[in-house]
């Protein structure tokens, strides 16, 4: 009888005392070498947002934020970074966890991508939270993003088919009109 009377007291307790939240985002996933993965989120001015990486091996993490939608990867073919990437990014962190703090100075979509340029395998754990200008969490998840893959096609081509198509349905409609001209007399 005793256990009842305190489980329903401390039910009651809990229901009463707020439990606080922390509204943070984790990620985990297991890269190799050369790999790369991409997130982003909306800001508002003046919010802020902490990115920090861990990891359980020897993997060479590094951590990039965009101000715009990267359209590559910035990842060379020999698993080392291009260096085009510095010149992109808003904030970047080389270190062995990294850690990046940043405020919003624009209201739009910012993106986020992880590279393991080496020692990989290796499992990361990726902690985001974001939060208003007086300290007030945000709970607000990150949304992965994929580099879109479209085969590059050749203009030319697409202007010869244009162009063959265009010649072809006037041809066509040339001939039916002549058809219906000889049949109307």
């Amino acid at each position: 009888m005793n256990y009842k009377k305190i489980s329903i007291s401390i039910v009651l307790l809990l229901m009463i005392i707020p439990i606080n939240n922390a509204m943070a985002f984790t990620y985990i996933d297991n890269m190799k070498n050369g790999n790369y993965t991409f997130f982003l989120t909306d800001l508002e001015i003046d919010n802020n947002i902490e990115l920090n990486i861990t990891h359980t091996g020897s993997g060479n993490f590094t951590l990039f934020l965009f101000n715009s939608r990267p359209v590559q990867s910035y990842v060379n073919n020999d698993n080392t970074l291009n260096e085009n990437i510095f010149n992109k990014t808003v904030a970047y962190s080389l270190e062995n966890n990294p850690y990046i703090n940043y405020t919003a100075t624009k209201e739009k979509i910012y993106y986020i991508e992880i590279i393991l340029v080496s020692g990989g395998p290796d499992t990361l754990f990726l902690t985001s939270t974001i939060t208003y200008s007086n300290g007030t969490l945000i709970d607000k998840d990150l949304t992965r993003y994929y580099l879109p893959i479209i085969p590059g096609f050749q203009l030319e081509i697409f202007l010869l088919v244009f162009i063959f198509s265009i010649g072809l349905i006037l041809f066509l409609h040339k001939n039916k009109v002549k058809k219906k001209n000889i049949i109307d007399f």
